[in-house]
């Protein structure tokens, strides 16, 4: 059974996926967003860490891979991380690492 989406659906798919990833997960620390993978601050569960000196996000390689197997057709992953990173905290991102 194939089952069709739509585009702006799909946004939003995985926007809540996203807002999920974030609920309860993010620290402000000095300079720094920082999003965990669980409630831990342990750094190896650093999912996504904006630096606001100097504009960049880091995305984790485990997070980014794993959102891309989780909407395997989309070639726009990492724009769309930012996007919603730059909407969801409002911030200006102006490169990213990871």
């Amino acid at each position: 059974m194939k089952i069709i989406i739509t585009e702006s659906k799909l946004k939003d798919i995985r926007a809540s996926y996203l807002n999920s990833v974030v609920s309860g997960n993010v620290a402000y620390i000095d300079n720094y967003i920082v999003v965990y993978y669980n409630e831990t601050d342990d750094d190896d569960s650093i999912a996504m860490e904006y630096d606001s000196d100097d504009g960049r996000l880091f995305l984790d390689k485990n997070f980014t891979l794993f959102f891309k197997n989780y909407f395997p057709n989309e070639d726009d992953v990492i724009p769309f991380i930012k996007d919603w990173f730059e909407n969801e905290f409002g911030v200006k991102i102006k490169f990213i690492q990871s």
